[in-house]
């Protein structure tokens, strides 16, 4: 999610959620390629440091030109670096062929040319293994949800969980998401939730 104009991050009572800078990269490298963090995103598959690289391009270019983007998730305490969450930008297929799964894709370059979309912002969370169970995710996620409430004026808001990620369906559950259908991301299959008009803050 990119913040508006004039917010440089979201603070809540352990952390600060800010935008992502080319000084993230060695961080964003390490988490991706973890096997048990890479597993529930994307391919499934760790990525390669050239990877990671392309994809922070891709968030960086996104800020500017879709007003889109996950955040930095850090702890205020320290600066320490937990993870990433926010607002990306999502996409998916608007015209789905007859028996197949729709669609979806990060960053609406990444659409094959000629697909027709639908753009439909989604709230992502990822951190690294050493701070899962610490209730990080949870806490950036209503820091994002709030914000959006308050401040952006998306009619909708998904999220896309891998079907074995129990802990990151069990956020997102929290805040009374419903489960719309699923797809196709990366050739695998990912379930799709759908953010409540208000959710409990």
């Amino acid at each position: 999610m990119t913040l508006l104009p004039g917010t440089d991050f979201l603070e809540t009572e352990r952390l600060i959620l800010r935008r992502m800078t080319e000084d993230d990269l060695a961080f964003l490298i390490a988490i991706h390629a973890d096997p048990d963090v890479a597993r529930y995103i994307g391919s499934g598959n760790p990525r390669t440091p050239a990877e990671t690289e392309q994809w922070l391009a891709d968030v960086l270019h996104g800020y500017v030109h879709a007003s889109l983007g996950p955040l930095l998730v850090t702890r205020k305490a320290d600066g320490k670096r937990l993870g990433r969450s926010g607002l990306s930008d999502g996409v998916l297929e608007a015209d789905p062929q007859p028996g197949h799964l729709r669609r979806m894709w990060f960053f609406r370059t990444h659409v094959p040319e000629g697909v027709a979309f639908e753009k439909q912002p989604e709230l992502g969370y990822t951190f690294a293994r050493e701070n899962w169970g610490q209730g990080y995710a949870s806490e950036a996620a209503r820091a994002v949800w709030t914000y959006a409430q308050e401040h952006l004026a998306h009619p909708a808001i998904m999220s896309v969980i891998y079907a074995d990620n129990v802990a990151s369906r069990s956020v997102a559950l929290k805040f009374g998401v419903r489960y719309a259908d699923d797809v196709d991301m990366n050739g695998r299959v990912y379930q799709r939730f759908l953010w409540p008009v208000s959710a409990p803050l």
